[in-house]
């Protein structure tokens, strides 16, 4: 039997009122005087869980308790180890899961060695794609060969979300991604996107904790801008409505704008190697842990961020909730 000190639910259990707030809109009154359609959109968002199984079985102990306020989690990218070869079929051989668990392709999951020597398109989607569930599927696939690119649209919250593999068919994605967001623009959706690396360099942080204080590009230079970020700064441009994007691969907290005004949110790494991350992560303790718990009022245009697991970097900074509003640009509140 597991030790309940070690349980991830009783690890966690101050974020419970986090959890299920998030679900909730405005008070009844205020719905009936402003004619809310809409059910706020509650999902987990993990990343890099790089083959550690027990994590994987975590998280989706702790989706599968909450699953009345929990829609479905998604994993934005390194399911892998360090490459291919270090690999674990967590749909099949995890615990199973009550909630779709969509995936995402990381830098790590096209690798074949750690030499960094690139494998095809084919071995990536076996690997990630091929063992999915059945609700997992139940997306709207680019149509290419092995294709990992898809949108899912959430109409009883006005959301859409649109997942993008940022290693093969660049081109044929980018011609894509425009007509999936003119479309969502045509139909008033509000739009996430994810993928594995942030869109581009992060600069206005509004000063928020959920943004790390360490000075890591420094040691990596400039970022990359994805080749999609001016699609969607585009989209924007022409009045759609762009939520934010959902990344990982830096293994720590960002959350801010890029110069072309597009929001990210990234999470730090669901694995407990400590490279990277703001402080060390401990088996037996809270830290050991860590994916964010996300929610979307479309009603109200808010954002909310809750934590679970590591919530308290090296400098005791708190990363504990945070609300955004993403019509206004401004934070609500950050503790």
């Amino acid at each position: 039997m597991q030790n309940l000190t070690d349980n991830i639910i009783e690890l966690n259990r101050d974020m419970e009122p986090y959890i299920i707030q998030g679900s909730a809109s405005r008070p009844v009154p205020f719905k009936n005087k402003y004619g809310d359609k809409f059910k706020p959109l509650q999902f987990v968002h993990f990343s890099d869980i790089h083959a550690v199984l027990d994590l994987w079985n975590r998280m989706v102990e702790y989706v599968n308790h909450y699953k009345e306020y929990i829609d479905f989690a998604l994993h934005t990218g390194d399911y892998c180890g360090n490459n291919q070869s270090l690999y674990v079929d967590f749909y099949n051989y995890g615990t199973q899961c009550d909630r779709p668990i969509y995936n995402c392709v990381g830098n790590h999951d096209t690798v074949i060695t750690p030499k960094w020597i690139g494998n095809t398109k084919e071995s990536t989607h076996e690997l990630l794609f091929a063992p999915i569930n059945d609700d997992s599927r139940n997306v709207n696939f680019l149509e290419c060969e092995y294709s990992m690119t898809y949108y899912k649209d959430f109409p009883e919250a006005n959301v859409r979300l649109v997942v993008l593999d940022l290693y093969y068919d660049i081109e044929l994605q980018s011609e894509w991604l425009k007509q999936i967001l003119a479309d969502a623009k045509e139909k008033n959706l509000g739009v996430i996107t994810a993928m594995h690396e942030p869109s581009g360099e992060i600069h206005d942080t509004y000063g928020v904790t959920f943004h790390t204080k360490n000075d890591y590009q420094s040691l990596v230079g400039k970022r990359r801008q994805v080749p999609f970020e001016p699609i969607i700064a585009d989209f924007v441009a022409q009045g759609g409505c762009h939520i934010c994007n959902l990344a990982g691969h830096e293994h720590h907290d960002f959350f801010g704008r890029t110069d072309a005004g597009i929001l990210n949110s990234i999470v730090p790494s669901a694995t407990n190697w400590n490279g990277w991350c703001d402080g060390k992560r401990i088996r037996g303790t809270r830290t050991y842990d860590c994916f964010n718990v996300v929610s979307i009022d479309a009603n109200l245009g808010i954002l909310k961020i809750a934590r679970i697991g590591n919530n308290t970097d090296n400098y005791f900074r708190s990363q504990r909730a945070l609300c955004y509003d993403y019509i206004n640009k401004k934070v609500i509140y950050n503790g």
